[in-house]
């Protein structure tokens, strides 16, 4: 993908800049009142936080469509939102409530939803890259068969820097590159699948860096073997991962495969049971949070100055109280 793809891909809107500044306060604002609900106790197990890669979200609620096949890890209440599944159906499936997405339960690793086509939350590391590849090629059989589905539609599968060292990474590159047919008399024998892999790449799985584990981290050329091109996008600048984004996506639905790798930086520990303190990471932090913060760097940036952002906050705010007000008031699942 080249700089003439991007541009292609047309340029943001302030309707765009509105969008994307809403959606990664509401995320933030989302993200703050789990973790305060965490620690009194009224969420139970699991839970992962996306604070400080607040941009990707902002991507998909602007490039992604409700009829495109999602596939998350299990830091995915965020990636869910912005996919259009309900903030408060999202909320109260964290909480354990019959008025989650699941109906309470999934759980924080496990939100799901239909109507949006968002086909989890994947616990295990790297498990939901197969899954996706599967659903990629159900997107070519569909199109094939004429079943009256969208034939731009595509796949989209997040996974963290850590997991892209799995095994599975190679195999469902090479599956996405060169499709077989389940049959040798298939006329459409070899297709790229639609498929995007989209890497959030935070340096660090749990605590172990990348450097430490991988011989190369320019995870976006792991592709080059099997023809698949890569892009790197700066996860702390909004408008730049929403420009290479969105080139990415346009060429995964005219072309075939991608992978988008986003650099960023996550603020809280691996989970709410993992401080930052225990691990040595305090000062890391306090410098992430201060330099490298995707929405005060939007705020500081001339872009800002086409968004209203005291109205964006307001609203923000408004859609998490509301969120929380219903996963409170929902009742816990039936015991049938």
């Amino acid at each position: 993908m080249s700089e003439e793809d991007i541009a292609a891909a047309g340029a943001l809107s302030d309707e765009d800049l509105t969008n994307a500044y809403e959606t990664m306060q509401l995320c933030r604002d989302f993200e703050n009142e789990c973790n305060q609900a965490y620690m009194a106790g009224k969420i139970r197990g699991f839970m992962h936080l996306d604070n400080g890669q607040e941009s990707i979200p902002a991507l998909l609620s602007n490039a992604i469509r409700k009829t495109d096949l999602k596939h998350s890890y299990y830091r995915d209440h965020c990636h869910a939102i912005a996919c259009g599944v309900d903030p408060g159906a999202v909320m109260a499936e964290i909480f354990g409530r019959d008025g989650g997405s699941c109906r309470g339960t999934g759980g924080s690793m496990h939100v799901y939803d239909v109507e949006t086509n968002f086909q989890g939350g994947w616990a295990l590391v790297a498990e939901q890259l197969p899954y996706a590849v599967g659903a990629a090629r159900s997107i070519v059989l569909d199109k094939h068969l004429g079943t009256g589905e969208a034939e731009d539609r595509i796949a989209i599968v997040f996974v963290g820097e850590g997991g892209a060292q799995n095994g599975r990474m190679a195999e469902c590159l090479n599956a996405a590159a060169k499709a077989r047919s389940i049959s040798h008399w298939s006329p459409y024998d070899r297709e790229n699948l639609p498929i995007l892999f989209l890497v959030i790449d935070n340096g660090r799985a749990i605590n172990t860096f990348t450097k430490d584990v991988a011989t190369n981290q320019e995870v976006f050329n792991q592709g080059k073997h099997y023809g698949i091109p890569g892009i790197l996008a700066d996860g702390q600048n909004v408008q730049d991962t929403m420009r290479i984004g969105r080139a990415a996506i346009q060429h995964v639905r005219n072309k075939g495969p991608a992978i988008l790798q986003v650099h960023t930086f996550r603020f809280n520990g691996h989970s709410p049971a993992d401080p930052e303190h225990e691990r040595n990471r305090k000062d890391e932090k306090r410098w992430a949070r201060a330099t490298c913060d995707p929405i005060k760097i939007f705020e500081e940036s001339d872009d800002a100055k086409k968004v209203d952002q005291k109205a964006a906050l307001a609203r923000a705010r408004d859609e998490v109280a509301k969120a929380l007000a219903f996963a409170n008031a929902s009742p816990p699942p039936p015991k049938d």
